[in-house]
């Protein structure tokens, strides 16, 4: 994909093949992704963004109708929030190119903001667009069609035995944290048997990476996880996105101003908030695997994507130890009255 990526002849096929004029400048590497790569370019029609979809991942059964779906929820989206979908062209928001899977935006010009700039008003604006996310019609479909399987234990003994036998620079992190990966797994997989029942599409990962702003006014984009999800487990995930700071550490005022915005949209839910706290773990537990298998080359792209695997195992071990300590905090403010 890289390779592919360095090569402008593939750019001009690209711009031909889906039809947006003559390529004047570019492609210009954009920095941000953790799994694909997007490119910026600029043709006789206007500037695109063209994200390469990581070819490991498209291995994977579900993956491309995956996307498909991603992106039919995008569209449906943007008709009642500010969200960034791909092109759709002879009927595919998904093209394909010399075996090269892609999806084309219009480049939009934004900033995201860092965890220092977020603001309660930021917060706000973010439950407020969940709120209506999870309040689409039309989307029935998308919700049976996703099956929700069993959720699976995780052998981190192992991914811990071929880390050492690469002398992989994570191993003593991981050995050191072990124990606590296996329980906190249990703890997640205990909560999600009670929280698969009731769900609502959603963009799955609403965090500030994913926001452009622009004069204050926010673009929801990267709509490639977007699915069905219990309401709550997105709230609060959503809302630990909005107010965490560089290490982790939630800011109170901005977590209960994003649940306090959504909440005057869609009403106050009774729910078991401490499953739905422990069921946040299951995405930073999987995340993990994921970047551990990249590590070790079990599913990389290259050695581009086994670098980018590495260096996310120690910060998501961090990340979740971090969490974890905070889950009886959150859990008083999430009881407290608005």
């Amino acid at each position: 994909m890289i390779d592919m990526a360095k090569h402008k002849e593939f750019f001009k096929h690209l711009c031909r093949a889906s039809r947006l004029g003559e390529l004047k400048s570019g492609p210009t590497a954009v920095t941000g992704g953790f799994m694909h790569n997007m490119y910026q370019i600029e043709t006789a029609s206007g500037k695109y963004a063209i994200k390469l979809l990581n070819p490991q991942i498209l291995k994977r059964p579900e993956a491309l109708q995956n996307f498909l779906n991603s992106e039919i929820i995008a569209n449906l989206a943007s008709k009642k929030v500010p969200a960034l979908a791909a092109h759709i062209i002879d009927g595919d928001s998904v093209q394909t190119l010399d075996g090269q899977f892609y999806l084309v935006f219009d480049w939009v010009e934004g900033t995201r903001l860092s965890p220092h700039e977020i603001q309660p008003f930021h917060c706000r604006q973010i439950g407020d667009i969940l709120a209506t996310l999870h309040g689409l019609e039309d989307t029935t479909a998308l919700v049976s069609f996703e099956e929700v399987g069993e959720e699976l234990a995780i052998d981190w003994d192992f991914y811990l035995h071929e880390g050492i036998e690469q002398g992989a620079e994570w191993v003593e992190h991981l050995q050191k944290n072990v124990d606590d990966l296996y329980s906190w797994h249990r703890q997640a997989i205990r909560s999600s048997n009670s929280l698969a029942s009731k769900r609502v599409i959603s963009h799955r990962d609403l965090d500030s990476k994913n926001v452009l702003w622009h004069d204050e006014r926010p673009l929801v984009i990267d709509w490639e996880s977007a699915g069905s999800i219990h309401p709550m487990q997105d709230l609060v995930e959503t809302a630990l996105y909005w107010s965490q700071d560089e290490t982790g550490i939630v800011n109170q005022i901005n977590f209960v101003s994003c649940i306090h915005a959504y909440e005057q949209k869609r009403g106050r839910s009774e729910v078991d908030w401490q499953r739905v706290l422990w069921y946040g773990c299951l995405g930073k537990l999987k995340w993990l695997e994921y970047n551990v298998k990249r590590s070790l080359q079990i599913e990389s792209a290259g050695r581009t994507d086994q670098t980018k695997g590495t260096l996310q195992i120690v910060p998501t071990i961090d990340d979740l130890r971090t969490y974890t300590a905070q889950i009886s905090r959150l859990l008083t403010w999430l009881h407290q009255k608005r």
